[in-house]
């Protein structure tokens, strides 16, 4: 079955530069995990994290590479948040 081309672009602002570099480091390894008929980009511009995503697989397979996307993304915000809270206690 031949699928169309499917591009998803997310632009996400953060806190700060840090926290956005942080991100874009955790999502490293969904670079490695996308199939061979999908792309991923991912660049900042200051604290503004930019991902586009390019698929020529389902749109089923879409949403799940996005849904680990915004997966990673949820964790690592609330790991930084819990951390930033630690180190601001002591």
């Amino acid at each position: 079955m031949v699928f169309n081309k499917t591009t998803i672009t997310l632009s996400i602002e953060c806190s700060n530069e840090n926290f956005a570099n942080i991100i874009l480091k955790s999502l490293e390894p969904e670079n490695k995990q996308i199939d061979e008929n999908s792309e991923i980009q991912m660049f900042l511009d200051k604290e503004n994290l930019f991902i586009k995503f390019s698929s020529f697989s389902s749109i089923s397979t879409v949403r799940n590479t996005i849904d680990d996307i915004l997966s990673t993304i949820n964790t690592s915000e609330r790991i930084y948040k819990t951390l930033k809270k630690d180190i601001e206690k002591h």
